[in-house]
């Protein structure tokens, strides 16, 4: 998808705080599912308890675009 970095794994945190598109496991029997979650430059803030497996986020210029965008 254009605009989209390539999934990383959770132990690696997101560079800025924002929006990003989450694959998540609700519980061990679950499949991953896919949840747009906030993250707080700590961690993700979850509605729920929920195990992250891995995120994308937007590239930069995609990132600047939209704030463009928004302005």
């Amino acid at each position: 998808m254009k605009g989209r970095t390539k999934w990383f794994p959770r132990h690696i945190h997101p560079a800025r705080v924002g929006d990003y598109e989450c694959a998540v496991q609700i519980t061990s029997s679950a499949p991953c599912i896919l949840w747009r979650l906030h993250w707080d430059g700590v961690g993700f803030r979850v509605p729920a308890p929920m195990v992250v497996r891995q995120w994308r986020g937007l590239t930069k210029k995609a990132h600047d675009a939209a704030l463009e965008n928004r302005a």
